[in-house]
């Protein structure tokens, strides 16, 4: 008899803690997204969202039902320790575990093997790996903020921004979350991710990335 991954099971997920490592202006910006568009989503339909909390708190805020990290495409030992440390703290909560990878642009290999490493950890603890994104951006990306969401240049990372959020709001991995809304799954891996490129060539998007981040310092 074949049995259901808890992952793939539907949970309405009460509370959630959203954790970027490093704390960077990138990761920042995706993990802002990520919850912007879950509101708007529920805002939309009517229903409710996961209530942020802080992990590791003693105001009985300590746990939470779902947990999203945002990560480069290196984590050093130090940063796995922190990620370790977070997941200790969902210990037999069988929380939902999410990941948005930044990865390099063009080149996202080094994000596969960051997603072994969460996954294995999570496993570790009988957590509920449910997959996530990688948006292969480059450093820079915070620079789009003012960009139209369903412009050129975000389009592609909203869109699997937006496969995370569904995902989110149903409480179980990207995988099932895309085939209970009817959508594809082909685009997501053997580890749930669903990867995002630019939708112009690479010199022309890390120029633009570049001219963005030069304005944008320049306004400060």
């Amino acid at each position: 008899m074949e049995t259901t991954a808890r992952g793939d099971v539907p949970k309405t997920l009460q509370t959630i803690a959203y954790i970027s490592i490093p704390e960077s202006t990138d990761l920042e910006f995706l993990l802002w997204d990520l919850q912007d568009a879950i509101a708007a989503y529920a805002q939309l339909s009517g229903t409710s969202f996961p209530r942020l909390v802080a992990l590791g708190t003693d105001d009985g805020g300590s746990t939470a039902d779902g947990i999203v990290f945002a990560v480069e495409n290196a984590l050093n030992n130090e940063a796995m320790s922190v990620v370790e440390q977070a997941l200790d703290c969902l210990g037999g909560t069988e929380a939902r575990v999410y990941v948005v990878v930044q990865a390099g642009c063009g080149s996202p290999e080094r994000a596969h093997t960051v997603v072994g490493h969460l996954r294995e950890a999570c496993e570790r603890r009988g957590l509920s790996w449910c997959g996530g994104i990688v948006v292969c951006t480059g450093a820079g990306i915070a620079a789009l903020c003012r960009s139209p969401r369903m412009g050129l240049l975000r389009r592609p990372f909203s869109e699997a921004m937006d496969k995370l959020v569904g995902a989110v709001r149903m409480g179980c991995s990207v995988e099932h979350a895309q085939r209970l809304g009817g959508g594809s799954a082909e685009d997501i891996d053997t580890n749930g991710m669903v990867f995002a490129e630019p939708a112009v060539p690479a010199p022309i998007w890390q120029a633009v990335i570049k001219r963005l981040g030069a304005h944008a310092q320049s306004n400060i």
